[in-house]
Order: structure tokens, then sequence, then C-alpha cells
């Protein structure tokens, strides 16, 4: 008969994962509104009434008047975002909440005739990470956003398939911190 080895493996737990893209979705429309805001800046330094409009497909700007710098206006609204996202995403990483959320179990063993009582202490590290990885998924998918929108002249030509490439990097960049900073040692059985 053969004995069951307990093997270690690295995986997401899809609880995390959940909460992880919760925080992603939540943020979406806010950083959608700061990147537009980052092109209605630009237009109104030169003078120009801007109209912003953001909805569940992205938004727009709507600059009225002529742009002096084009390139500025174009790149302005991932930038502004794209840095806000991320440095607000890397602080959280180097400066993990101070605050330690903490869950308690507390657990009676009965031992001959003596019960005892256990506590284990699991510090609650989704409290920083959720919103380290949401925004920093964010803030890159902006930045490359930036990228596109000031170089790729089709960008507005042949915006779903920019749309496409946009959302494979986020999903990219998001499913890569997931890995790296929250997959959890879980052992295993084996026969």
């Amino acid at each position: 008969m053969t004995q069951k080895q307990p093997v270690s493996a690295k995986k997401l737990n899809r609880k995390r994962v959940f909460i992880c893209l919760l925080v992603f979705f939540a943020l979406l429309p806010v950083f959608s509104y700061l990147h537009e805001a980052g092109h209605a800046l630009v237009c109104i330094a030169d003078g120009n009434e801007a109209e912003i409009s953001v909805n569940f497909s992205g938004g727009t700007t709507l600059c009225h008047g002529d742009v002096s710098n084009p390139f500025a206006y174009k790149i302005s609204g991932g930038l502004l975002a794209g840095i806000v996202g991320t440095t607000i995403g890397i602080a959280l990483f180097v400066k993990k909440p101070s605050v330690s959320v903490e869950s308690t179990t507390t657990t009676l063993w009965e031992t001959e005739g003596k019960v005892e009582r256990i506590e284990s202490r699991k510090r609650l590290d989704i409290v920083w990470k959720a919103p380290f990885i949401a925004l920093t998924t964010i803030g890159a998918g902006h930045l490359v956003n930036a990228g596109i929108e000031a170089f790729a002249d089709s960008y507005f030509t042949r915006g779903g398939d920019w749309s496409a490439i946009l959302a494979f990097i986020e999903f990219v960049t998001f499913l890569s911190l997931m890995i790296v900073f929250d997959r959890k040692t879980v052992k295993q059985n084996v026969r």
C-alpha cells in the first residue's frame, strides 16, 4: 500500500483574484475620467473649452478650439492617469499600510480530558495587495496607451484593434502581478 506524500504547489486563490478584479473594475471609470482630464488640461491651457464624457467603453474629450501642441494633447491623458496609477501602486508596495488587519481563529482541542485553546492569526495582506495590483495594472495600461495615442496615427481610425492590444497588455500585467505577489503555497497529497 502506497502512502500519500505531501507536495507543495503555488496556486492563486480564486477569492483573492475576484477581490483584485473587483477593485480593478471599480477603479476603471475613475482612471478613464482622469485620463480624459489630462487631455482637457492641455485643451484648457490653450484657452479652449473642454468637454469630457466617460462611459463603460471608455471616454472622450472634445476640445472646442485648436490645440497648439497636438503631441502634448495626445500624450497627456495616458501620462496623467498612468503616472497617478503607478505612483500610488508603487507607494502601496513600498509602504504597506501600517494598519495590520488580522483574522484570528480559535480552535478548542480536547486531549486526555483537558481542553486546549489554540489561536492562529493570519494577516490579511489583501488590504494592500488588491489596490496595488489593480492600480499598477491600470497605470501601466495608461502609460502604454499614452505612447499609442501619441505615436500611432491609426489610433483613432483603428481603435478596436488598439483596444484589443491594450486589453491584452493589461491582462498580462494583472496576471503577472497576481502570480508574483499573491500566489500561496498549498500542500497537496499525491499518491
